[in-house]
Formats: structure tokens, C-alpha cells, sequence
């Protein structure tokens, strides 16, 4: 009887907490979003939604699901399935939740139990507006959908657990390593099973049927899991946030890092030695790399360039590759006015012209890399052998000696008027 009021307690203070997190999720789409206004722009975009669902079944496929490959399609519903666990303990457990063992356990299984449908039906809805695809470009029906579906859910599951399980005993770069390496394994074996055994419904069930087994082992491991209390309250704050920062960084922008030291090039010494111009053009380079949005910025537009020079054909490549220079050249032109206009900047006793100068250099150094990436695989795509290597180095030192002060120019011209003005 005593252990059946405390299950029923537990269930209650679930239910209570279960429904102030709604209705804080609630709350904050409400700040934002005019609910009313939304029907106006929902039912619309759901009859229209409507009406292209319906053309993937009646109509001929789209040329690009051809150029989709079922591991990808998997891939994208693996993700979907993904997301984090929440295991509703709050900070004041500690003063007397700690004590009732029953309780907390009661909790976590049901927050457990509640991430792993949440889960579920985002997948699921990602499966329905999918199903053209799998049905019709892949013939994957009935018994198999069904197999695909609980194996990809299952492993989603226990890679959801067993993250939770790292954040909460792990800190710093190994917990984000692992994180991602659960990941990056979860979606392997998913690969594997789809590719081998997606027409073999005994070896997905089979895979189904172990996956449970490691779900229900992780399970007890994550219930048996000593001094994580803490943690695991800093995760379930994380997840219960989760809305509310990226409605925040969507408005106010995301709040820029302070470290103590920098990580990224803290040993490189000077880059460039001699005038006042190659010292001034050594501290921007550095200062634009090591701002984080930055880099990840130069990364993501020299990884993209590559592909959009590659696959056009002749003429269409050229404009890409010009446009391309030309875009990452002001691009860069803009972070450099950014760190020259510091307020820091204001002590320093350089000319416009030093800053005009400087500026063009370091522009130059870090136009290097992604120019050559980009003339190598115009040249090699448009000429053959040593000819291709040729014409990527004249390419790069064209483009790096030229566009630079073209694109500075009219930045410079503009602070020297307000200068003499």
C-alpha cells in the first residue's frame, strides 16, 4: 500500500512538472508568435503543403530524389528521431527529493519514457512527409517500413541515452568528443543495416530486438548512476531553455565568448615582420580568425565554394569563381573595417593610409587559401595535368594581388572624404 502511494505521488509530481514545462514552452512561443495571426499564415501554408504532398504521389518524383541515396534519407530521420533527455529533476530535489530513492527513480524513468515519445513523433511526422520517397523511389512498404522505422527509432533512443549519460559524467572537449562519436557510430551501424539488410525484415527485427536490450541495459546503468545530480540538473535547465535561447539569438544575436587566452594561434609569434603596416596587418589577421563566427564563417564559405566551382559547366564555372573571389574579398574587407573602427583602435597612432595598407595585406594572406582551393579545382576541371596546377597558381596570384584593392577602395575613399572633411 505505502509503495503504491509513493509510485502514485511520483506520478503526480511528474504530471505537475510535465505541464509547467509545457506551459513555459508555451509561454515563450507566445511572446513571440501572435497566435491568431499564425492561423492566417497556417492554414494557407497547410493547404498549399497539402497540394505539393499530394503531387509527390500522383506526379512524377522530382530529378533530385534520384540523386538522393537511401543512407541519406535514413541519415535525415535518424536526426529527427535524436534529441536530448529529460529527466525533470530540479535544483531543490536536493533538500528533501534526495532521501525518497523511489521517487527520483519514478522520475527519471518517466522523463525517459516522455524524451523517447517526443522523440518518436517528430520522427514519425519526418517519416509521413517522407513516405513519397521511401515508397516510391525505394520501394520500402509494409513489413520493411515498419522494421526501418522501429530500428532507426530504437538506435536513435539509445545514442539520446547515452549522450545524457556523458553529459552528465563528463566536462570540457571529451564530452563533446564522445557526443559526437556516439553519433557519428549510431549512424555507421543505422548505414550498415539499411544497406545490407533492408530487404532481409529477419536481420532489422533482429537488430530491433538488440537494440532494445542495450535501451533496457543503458536504462538501469543511467538509474544506477551515483553523484550526477548536479549535472543532471544543469542538463534538464539546458534542454527546458533550449526554445528560449534560440528565440534569443535569432533576436539579440548570440553573445560573444570571453576567454582569458586564446586558443587559436597563441604560439605563432608574428606573421609578418618589419613596417608598422605589417604589424598593424598581423594583429587584424589574427583578430579575425580568432573571433569564433568568423572562422567558422571562412570555413563554411571555402568548403561551399569548392562544389559551386566544381560541377557548373565552362562558362557558369568562371562567373561562380569570379563572383566567389569577389564576394570573400569584401566579406573579409568588412571584418577588417570592423577591427580597424574599434574603440581600442582609436589610441593608435596610424594613418588612414597605414590602415588602408594593412588592411590589403592581410586581406591578401587570408585570401590565399580558399583562392587557391578554388582556382585548383577550376584548373583542374578545366585543363589537364601540370597545365591545371599551372593555371591554379596563376589564377590565385591574379586574384590575390588584384581583387583585394578593388574591394578596399571604396572603403578607404570613404573614411580619406571624412577625413579631410
Amino acid at each position: 500500500m505505502e509503495h503504491a502511494n509513493r509510485l502514485r505521488s511520483s506520478n503526480a509530481l511528474f504530471w505537475r512538472r510535465l505541464t509547467a514545462h509545457w506551459r513555459y514552452q508555451c509561454d515563450i512561443l507566445g511572446t513571440v508568435f501572435d497566435w491568431i495571426v499564425s492561423l492566417y499564415i497556417f492554414v494557407p501554408g497547410l493547404l498549399l503543403g497539402g497540394g505539393l504532398y499530394r503531387e509527390l504521389w500522383n506526379s512524377p518524383l522530382p530529378g533530385w530524389t534520384q540523386l538522393l541515396p537511401l543512407q541519406a534519407v535514413v541519415g535525415i530521420l535518424l536526426f529527427v528521431f535524436s534529441g536530448r533527455v529529460l529527466l525533470f529533476q530540479e535544483e531543490a530535489d536536493v533538500l528533501f527529493l534526495r532521501r525518497q530513492g523511489e521517487w527520483v527513480k519514478g522520475l527519471m524513468i518517466r522523463g525517459m519514457v516522455y524524451s523517447h515519445s517526443v522523440s518518436a513523433i517528430k520522427g514519425l511526422l519526418a517519416t509521413f512527409l517522407a513516405l513519397p520517397i521511401l515508397v516510391r523511389q525505394y520501394d520500402i512498404t509494409g513489413i520493411a517500413l515498419a522494421a526501418l522505422l522501429v530500428t532507426t527509432a530504437l538506435c536513435a533512443w539509445c545514442a539520446n541515452l547515452m549522450t545524457a549519460m556523458i553529459r552528465s559524467s563528463d566536462k570540457g572537449w571529451r564530452k563533446h568528443v564522445k557526443t559526437y562519436t556516439v553519433r557519428w557510430i549510431s549512424f555507421g551501424l543505422l548505414t550498415l543495416l539499411v544497406t545490407y539488410g533492408i530487404h532481409i525484415h529477419a536481420a532489422l527485427w533482429a537488430a530491433a530486438l538488440i537494440l532494445i536490450i542495450v535501451l533496457f541495459l543503458l536504462t538501469r546503468k543511467r538509474l544506477a548512476m551515483q553523484g550526477t545530480f548536479i549535472a543532471d540538473v544543469r542538463e534538464d535547465a539546458k534542454t527546458r531553455i533550449q526554445l528560449t535561447e534560440k528565440l534569443l539569438v535569432q533576436a539579440v544575436g548570440k553573445p560573444p565568448s570571453v576567454r582569458s587566452k586564446t586558443w587559436f594561434m597563441r604560439k605563432s609569434g608574428r606573421l609578418f615582420k618589419g613596417t608598422a603596416e605589417k604589424r598593424l596587418a598581423d594583429a587584424g589577421l589574427k583578430a579575425i580568425l580568432r573571433h569564433p563566427e568568423n572562422l567558422a564563417l571562412y570555413i563554411q564559405i571555402t568548403l561551399v565554394g569548392i562544389p559551386a566551382v566544381w560541377l557548373p559547366p565552362l562558362i557558369i564555372k568562371l562567373i561562380v569563381y569570379i563572383a566567389l573571389v569577389f564576394m570573400f574579398s569584401y566579406w573579409l574587407s568588412t571584418r577588417w573595417t570592423l577591427f580597424a573602427k574599434a574603440e581600442f583602435m582609436h589610441v593608435l597612432p596610424f594613418t588612414n593610409q597605414q590602415y588602408h595598407a594593412a588592411g590589403i595585406l592581410a586581406i591578401r594572406v587570408l585570401l590565399i587559401l580558399p583562392v587557391f582551393l578554388y582556382s585548383l579545382v577550376a584548373g583542374l576541371t578545366l585543363l589537364q595535368g601540370g597545365m591545371g596546377w599551372l593555371g591554379a597558381l596563376v589564377f590565385t596570384a591574379l586574384a590575390v594581388m588584384v581583387v583585394p584593392p578593388i574591394m578596399s577602395w571604396s572603403v578607404y575613399k570613404e573614411e580619406r572624404d571624412s577625413e579631410e572633411d
